[in-house]
């Protein structure tokens, strides 16, 4: 009879299984996705709105000409981008005005409101946008001066500078108010001043107890 072969040992793991190593020492650096700030998305600058919008499709705009708020802001220099005297300029005006003004002269245009300007950047932020308009049978500078005074007298740009003035009234208020609070505080945590005075009083009752 031939010898019975050995069976090898088997050696059986207890206890849970290691996980494996990270390969990745940044991943607990990176920070969770619900704890992330979600930035709002950046506007198209490609969008636009055709009046009238009946011709949304069928508009040719070849040969229209931009305008800027800008161009017949008061508030703006002729660096900045005004074109027309100060006399016939208005303050703060939007592209939404200039749309209002176009359509009260039944002027064909484009809105595109988020376009900013080369010569004033701050009103890429500010007071983006641009309308494109058809200048037919219209001088650009006489429209500019007749855009600005139809303008003036829109209610709805009315309404908004007086929302924006009681807005930036009530802003200063409490611009003022949190000053105070800090001016305030300052004074109470600041040392008291010892004057000769305070100290020659103090000395004097040291003498009357003795």
């Amino acid at each position: 009879m031939g010898k019975k072969k050995g069976g090898g040992v088997r050696i059986k793991q207890m206890g849970p299984k290691q996980s494996p190593p990270n390969l990745n020492p940044m991943e607990a650096l990176q920070i969770p996705q619900e704890e992330m700030v979600q930035l709002p998305l950046s506007p198209d600058r490609s969008y636009q709105v055709f009046w009238p919008i009946q011709e949304s499709f069928t508009m040719k705009t070849e040969g229209f000409q931009v305008i800027y708020p800008s161009y017949v802001d008061s508030n703006k220099s002729v660096k900045e981008g005004r074109r027309v005297s100060l006399k016939n300029s208005i303050p703060c005006p939007t592209v939404m005005d200039l749309s209002e003004a176009l359509q009260s002269m039944q002027v064909r245009h484009v809105i595109q409101p988020y376009k900013g300007y080369s010569r004033d950047i701050s009103c890429q932020w500010e007071n983006p946008g641009r309308i494109m308009v058809d200048v037919t049978n219209h001088r650009k500078l006489e429209l500019l001066v007749e855009m600005a005074t139809r303008m003036d007298a829109l209610p709805s740009r009315e309404t908004r500078l007086v929302q924006e003035a009681m807005q930036k009234a009530e802003e200063e208020k409490a611009a003022d108010e949190r000053s105070a609070i800090a001016a305030a505080a300052a004074k109470s945590c600041a040392p008291k001043r010892i004057t000769s005075s305070t100290a020659n009083n103090k000395k004097k009752g040291k003498k009357g107890k003795k």
